[in-house]
């Protein structure tokens, strides 16, 4: 037989533990994080990502630790204040330091292609703060 402390320990602890994930999660959104980015080599280009799609050199697409597969994000490379907007579509990057693993076409735009791994500031993409998406017409081609 259970403990009236047994019994209700269990749930109180679960309940506790969804708390603090939602209230770090939440907080975590609104800011911005800065650290390391590296990218994908062309190399993995057809590989499948945690989220099920396969991966391609030229999309806009990135791997966070945390935000949810689909979240945009909008990466500031300050050294040269390029940035992009890109989709989570994987998990990683698991190396030290890094917060965000980009696809290769990403890094062309943000200009990390020649050092391989650049300091950024990764935010969460809000239209209406940052306005809207440019059409997929307007994005420059990548110069090979």
């Amino acid at each position: 037989m259970r403990t009236r402390e047994q019994k209700y320990a269990t749930p109180l602890l679960r309940g506790l533990l969804f708390i603090i994930f939602h209230l770090s999660f939440s907080l975590a959104i609104g800011q911005t994080q800065r650290g390391i980015a590296s990218y994908y080599s062309k190399r993995a280009t057809g590989r499948l990502t945690s989220s099920g799609e396969r991966l391609h050199h030229d999309s806009m697409t990135c791997a966070h630790r945390t935000h949810p597969f689909g979240t945009l994000l909008k990466v500031f490379n300050p050294h040269n204040k390029r940035s992009v907007v890109v989709k989570v579509n994987d998990r990683g990057p698991f190396g030290r330091g890094r917060i965000i693993d980009l696809s290769w076409g990403a890094a062309q735009q943000l200009g990390i292609l020649r050092r391989g791994i650049a300091k950024v500031e990764v935010t969460v993409y809000d239209p209406q703060r940052d306005g809207p998406l440019p059409p997929v017409d307007s994005i420059a081609p990548p110069q090979y």
